[in-house]
């Protein structure tokens, strides 16, 4: 087990690390407040599995945080952790400033944006897809 932290500190973050940020951290936070557990995060809270196939939040402090306290701490710990990674997302730089100024208040509304990011970057395969069908379909057709 290996935290975020220390990831970012030894500059380590990979692809998988950054997959597990967008897809799985945002759902535990809120089955984390749905629980009751609503202590301050940071980085030191995002715990991956050796391998980086799981991730587990702990707050670092049982004292009570608000929503916009932890989506504010996650923005810091997406940024650390972007600017720690080989590449560096404008997107997701744009979503962890957000986070961190105030403009994401809450956890449903940084799951959204987070949500649209990764549905965006399958648009452009598909397209690329389709198009190449569509060029080979008429190449075919007009012999």
């Amino acid at each position: 087990m290996i935290s975020l932290e220390e990831l970012i500190t030894r500059r380590e973050v990979n692809t998988r690390v950054m997959a597990l940020l967008q897809q799985r951290a945002v759902a535990a936070l809120i089955q984390l407040r749905a629980e009751g557990e609503t202590g301050a995060i940071s980085a030191r809270s995002f715990i991956f599995s050796d391998d980086f196939r799981t991730l587990h939040i702990h707050p670092v402090s049982a004292t009570p945080a608000s929503e916009q306290q932890v989506v504010a701490a996650f923005g810091e710990a997406l940024l650390d952790a972007v600017i720690a990674s080989p590449s560096h997302p404008k997107r997701l730089i744009a979503i962890a400033t957000a986070c961190t100024s105030g403009e994401i208040r809450d956890l449903d509304d940084l799951d959204l944006r987070l949500e649209r990011r990764l549905s965006d970057t399958i648009y452009l395969p598909l397209i690329a897809i389709i198009l190449a069908c569509l060029i080979l379909l008429y190449c075919f057709s007009s012999r």
